[in-house]
């Protein structure tokens, strides 16, 4: 289960880099945030769960720069 959501992780963060790249639409990145923050949010609780403390700090330091072009254009 865990693998899974960490392949899901490295899926989602793929499609807000090429979304940021080529797109960068009105709506789409409302969309990339929260799929980010669902993703990363698991990653950590999981992380967390398995007393991984420095891996779901990395999962909170990358959820943060993956949504940092979005919050910093608004």
């Amino acid at each position: 289960m865990k693998r899974s959501f960490q392949i899901a992780y490295l899926a989602v963060g793929a499609l807000t880099v090429l979304e940021f790249l080529f797109v960068r639409g009105m709506f789409t990145w409302l969309i990339m945030t929260i799929a980010v923050a669902a993703a990363g949010a698991a990653n950590i609780l999981l992380a967390c769960r398995d007393r991984e403390f420095l891996g779901a700090l990395q999962y909170l330091l990358c959820s943060v720069a993956l949504t940092m072009g979005y919050l910093s254009l608004a």
